[in-house]
């Protein structure tokens, strides 16, 4: 097969779609902290948890709690990996309520969002009216 051009341009942006990691993180729940995880998963919601809103995208942090609340006022809580990547397949009720990171004792709320994918807006840099990455305290 002849690789022309366009098809070698469509690989490559396959390929950074999801921040162009190895293979040793592909396709797992390690992968691509920070990235906007459903960009290319069948996720409901997703996202990543570091130390501070300006984080480099290595730096997510383990065993933080989050906390999303759907429209229906139902909670559903996650404990970050150690990559500080969350995320699930679950039925939600769109749009989130409202979402909370807990560390160590200390809660942080945030506001709703109309949908899950939390590191489309939660970025560097942010976008959406976020205020820049999920960071716990």
């Amino acid at each position: 097969m002849k690789l022309t051009p366009p098809l070698a341009a469509l690989l490559i942006a396959s390929a950074l779609a999801c921040g162009g990691h190895d293979d040793d993180d592909k396709n797992n729940e390690l992968m691509a902290p920070g990235q906007n995880c459903q960009a290319c998963h069948g996720f409901t919601v997703s996202g990543t948890v570091f130390g501070s809103a300006n984080a480099d995208s290595g730096s997510g942090l383990a065993g933080v709690t989050v906390v999303i609340t759907d429209a229906n006022s139902v909670d559903t809580t996650f404990t970050t990996n150690a990559a500080g990547n969350f995320f699930s397949g679950a039925a939600l009720a769109l749009p989130l309520k409202k979402a909370a990171v807990v560390r160590n004792g200390t809660r942080t709320e945030m506001g709703g969002a109309p949908a899950g994918d939390c590191n489309r807006c939660h970025t560097l840099p942010a976008t959406g009216g976020a205020a820049g990455r999920i960071h716990a305290p």
